[in-house]
C-alpha cells in the first residue's frame, strides 16, 4: 500500500526537515548565550519552531504517498505537542553552560521520544478502518535513527557554538543537511515499520483532510522557520554589537586608567608596568636601559600664577616639547604633577647622543612667555643602579645638573640609597 511516493513532496519534506534542522542548531545556540528570565522567550520560540518544522516534515511525507488520506484533529494535535514540548525540553537540557552525559543522554531521549510519538500518533490520527501492522525490524531501526539523529543534533549545536564567525554558519548549514537526512531517515522508515492492510480507508469523520497537509502546509512552515531565524538573527547581530561596543568601551577604561589625562602620556601606572614588564623578561640584562628623570622645579609657582586651564595648557606644549626632543623609541610618561619620565632602551647607542645634547638644553629650550620654567632632572641604568623598578625609580629621582643627562661613565649604584620603608639601622 505505501509503496508509491509523490517526489515533489518527497522533497519538499526534506527541504523543510534542513530548515527545522537549521531552525534547532540556531535556537541551540542562542539559548546557550542568554541567561535568567530572557531563556523563556527562546525556549518557546525555539520549541515551537524547531517542533513545528519536524512535524510538518512528517505530514508532508505522509502525503506523499499516493493515496488519498485524512486526519483526525485531535490526534493530529496532539502530535504536534509532542513535537514541541519534547524540542524545547531538549533545548532548555542542551541550552545549560554545563552539561554531563547524564543530562545530554536525557535531552536526547526526550527529543527522539517526542520525535517518535509524533511520527506513529500522526500515521494513527488517519484512524483506519483496519488496524496497523508493525514490522518489528523496521521499528526498532526506526528508533534508533531518532535516537541518533537527536544526539547527533543536540553534540553538533554545543560543539559548534564556539566556532568563529562565517565557519559556524557554514557548520551549522552542514550539520543540518545531514540531520535532515537522517529525520527523513526515520521518518521513512517508520513508514515502513507500520503500515496499513490494503484496502484500508481513514475514518469518514476525521477533521482535516490531506489536501492542507502537502505543499500548503510546507509552504506555511518553510516561512515560519525563516521568520524564526531572521528575528533570532537580528537579535544576534543586536547582541553582537552590543558585545563589540562593551569589549571596545572596556578597553577605552582601562587604556584611560593608564593614561594621564592633562597631556595623554602614559600616567604613572602604566610607567611602572613597563618597568615591571621589561626587568620580568628572561634576557632582561642582555638589554640595559637608562631611566631618565625629568621635573618641573618651579611648577607650583607656575601653576599658582597660571591656573589650572591655564597650566594644563602648558604642560601639553612642554609634552610635545619633549616629545620632539627625543626618538620614537623613547618611552616617555608623567609620573606626577610635575615630573616625567623617559626609558631609553641600549641607552649607549650613538643615535640617541642629540637627544641626550638636547636634553641638557632643557631651560632654553623649554619655558612660557609668562615665565621660565626651572628643570630638575637626573638618572639611573639598569642594571647598574639596581634590579628593582623602585630602586631604578628612586635613583634616577637624585637630582644631578642637568649637565650630567645622557652621561653614563660614572654611573654606579648608590649604597646610601634608602627606598621608602627600609632601615638605615645595622
Amino acid at each position: 500500500m505505501m509503496t508509491h511516493y509523490d517526489l515533489s513532496l518527497v522533497i519538499a519534506s526534506y527541504v523543510v526537515a534542513v530548515l527545522a534542522a537549521y531552525t534547532a542548531l540556531f535556537f541551540g545556540a542562542r539559548i546557550g548565550s542568554v541567561r535568567g528570565g530572557k531563556r523563556l522567550p527562546w525556549l518557546v520560540t525555539g520549541g515551537l519552531a524547531m517542533g513545528t518544522g519536524v512535524w510538518t516534515m512528517h505530514f508532508v511525507g505522509m502525503r506523499a504517498m499516493d493515496m488519498a488520506m485524512t486526519f483526525d484533529a485531535g490526534m493530529t494535535v496532539i502530535s504536534w505537542l509532542a513535537a514541541v514540548l519534547a524540542s524545547g525540553i531538549a533545548l532548555h537540557i542542551i541550552g545549560r553552560e554545563k552539561i554531563g552525559t547524564g543530562l545530554f543522554a536525557a535531552a536526547t531521549l526526550m527529543m527522539s521520544g517526542g520525535i517518535v510519538v509524533m511520527h506513529y500518533l500522526g500515521m494513527y490520527a488517519m484512524r483506519m478502518s483496519a488496524p496497523p501492522v508493525f514490522d518489528g525490524v523496521w521499528l526498532v531501526v526506526s528508533i534508533a535513527i531518532a535516537v541518533a539523529a537527536s544526539a547527533a543534533a543536540l553534540g553538533v549545536s554545543r560543539k559548534i557554538r564556539s566556532l568563529p564567525g562565517s565557519r559556524v554558519t557554514v557548520a551549522r548549514f552542514g550539520a543540518a543537511l545531514v540531520m535532515a537526512a537522517a529525520i527523513c531517515g526515520m521518518h521513512y522508515t517508520g513508514m515502513l515499520a507500520m503500515t496499513f492492510p490494503e484496502g484500508a480507508m481513514p475514518a469518514a469523520d476525521n477533521g482535516l483532510r490531506g489536501d492542507w497537509m502537502g505543499i500548503p502546509l510546507a509552504l506555511f512552515c518553510v516561512a515560519l522557520l525563516a521568520v524564526s531565524v531572521f528575528i533570532a538573527a537580528f537579535d544576534i547581530r543586536q547582541q553582537g554589537q552590543l558585545a563589540r561596543q562593551k569589549a571596545e568601551e572596556d578597553v577605552r577604561v582601562a587604556r584611560m586608567a593608564f593614561l594621564d589625562a592633562a597631556t595623554g602620556l602614559p600616567n604613572r601606572s602604566a610607567l611602572e608596568q613597563r618597568l615591571l614588564d621589561t626587568l620580568a623578561r628572561e634576557d632582561s640584562r642582555e638589554h640595559p636601559f637608562a631611566l631618565i628623570y625629568l621635573d618641573i622645579a618651579n611648577y607650583r609657582e607656575l601653576s599658582g600664577n597660571l591656573g589650572s586651564e591655564s597650566m594644563n595648557a602648558v604642560l601639553r606644549e612642554i609634552t610635545l616639547a619633549i616629545r620632539d626632543l627625543a626618538p620614537e623609541p623613547v618611552y616617555l610618561a608623567r609620573y606626577s604633577a610635575s615630573s616625567f619620565f623617559l626609558i631609553v632602551q641600549d641607552y649607549g647607542d650613538p643615535a640617541y647622543s642629540f637627544m641626550y645634547k638636547r636634553l641638557r638644553e632643557l631651560d632654553q629650550r623649554i619655558g612660557t612667555p609668562a615665565m621660565p620654567v626651572t628643570w630638575r632632572a637626573g638618572q639611573s641604568v639598569f642594571p647598574l643602579t639596581g634590579n628593582s623598578s623602585r630602586k631604578l625609580v628612586r635613583a634616577a629621582m637624585v637630582p644631578r645638573d642637568l649637565d650630567q643627562i645622557g652621561r653614563f661613565n660614572n654611573v654606579k649604584a648608590d649604597p646610601d640609597l634608602v627606598l621608602p620603608g627600609q632601615s638605615t639601622a645595622g
